[in-house]
Order: structure tokens, then sequence, then C-alpha cells
């Protein structure tokens, strides 16, 4: 799988996520972007260059 792929999976997961919780409780908006966004940061080397 190529970068550009992995990123492209990486980004609507984050996006399923939200309007997922979004579609519970609007409320959830904010702090599920906050959780997606603190989760891409931990695991940007493992998109970016793959499992070792």
């Amino acid at each position: 799988m190529n970068e550009t792929t992995r990123q492209a999976v990486a980004v609507a997961l984050g996006l399923v996520f939200v309007v997922w919780q979004v579609s519970r409780e609007p409320g959830r908006a904010i702090p599920a972007i906050l959780m997606v966004s603190a989760l891409g940061y931990a695991v940007a080397p493992v998109i970016r260059d793959g499992v070792a």
C-alpha cells in the first residue's frame, strides 16, 4: 500500500469515527475531533513509514 493510500485510509477512518460520534450525540463533536487528532499524531510514523 503506498503512502497516499495509507493517508487516505487514516483520514477516512477518522472522519467516519467523528461522524459516528456526532450522530450519537451532537455535543461529542469537539471531543471526537480532538481524540482523532491525538491518535493521528500518535500513529503518524506508522502511517507514514508502515509497520516495521
